[in-house]
């Protein structure tokens, strides 16, 4: 009940400090949710898919590749999908266009995550700088009322909560960076496998060649 009380007092009393990292923990859970929410939307069985997109290619359908990228859908679609898109542009370089869009894709995955770990990093010393503060306080005013050793050292406990708080919400958003960033990783690595992929047909433009003269007698 003490430390409930204490807690109060620490929100409503040292609000300057108190606001700040309450504003810190909201701001960690909103980014942890959404990025949450997001990669597990953007989740797919990237083996299945690229067995599926490998037949394509295979047999030199272009079509057929961009219509299943399309349909697995999420980063990892897009991603595929515009592979698919830059193999049927002649006179490309295919290597770097397509690091372009696994960069794309990436920015997408870490959106909001540079968040984290800013508080990570700001959280501990907005907790120190309240602690400091309190402990400060705490001598000046007991200087001159000739306060007893345990009193002093019930009000040097009280401003250690703002430590304790600013750690909390410290090691909780760089455990959740820490988390999403190797998330990321393993999309970082779908992405190099489709690469792969496409590199073993960068040829396939002149598969495709046919189709091309075909629309083109057709429209004249």
């Amino acid at each position: 009940m003490d430390l409930l009380n204490d807690i109060g007092r620490f929100v409503f009393n040292d609000w300057w400090i108190s606001i700040p990292i309450i504003l810190c923990s909201v701001l960690t859970i909103a980014v942890v949710v959404d990025r949450w929410l997001f990669l597990n939307r953007n989740k797919r069985d990237v083996n299945k898919f690229i067995v599926r997109l490998q037949r394509e290619l295979e047999r030199g359908s272009l079509s057929g590749a961009r219509n299943l990228s399309e349909q697995v859908g999420g980063v990892i679609g897009e991603v595929a999908e515009d592979g698919v898109r830059l193999l049927s542009i002649a006179r490309v370089d295919f290597d770097r266009a397509f690091d372009i869009s696994i960069n794309l894709g990436l920015r997408k995955l870490e959106k909001h995550l540079n968040t984290l770990g800013t508080i990570g990093a700001v959280a501990p010393f907005l907790g120190l700088l309240g602690t400091v503060v309190g402990i400060l306080r705490s001598f000046q005013t007991f200087a001159d009322a000739g306060a007893t050793s345990n009193a002093l050292a019930s009000e040097i406990g009280f401003a250690l909560i703002a430590t304790a708080a600013g750690l909390i919400v410290a090691i909780s958003a760089v455990v959740g960076y820490n988390i999403f960033l190797n998330l990321i990783a393993q999309f970082e690595d779908d992405f190099q496998l489709l690469k792969l992929l496409f590199l073993s047909f960068t040829d396939i433009v002149d598969l495709e060649a046919d189709d091309v003269e075909q629309s083109t007698s057709i429209s004249q």
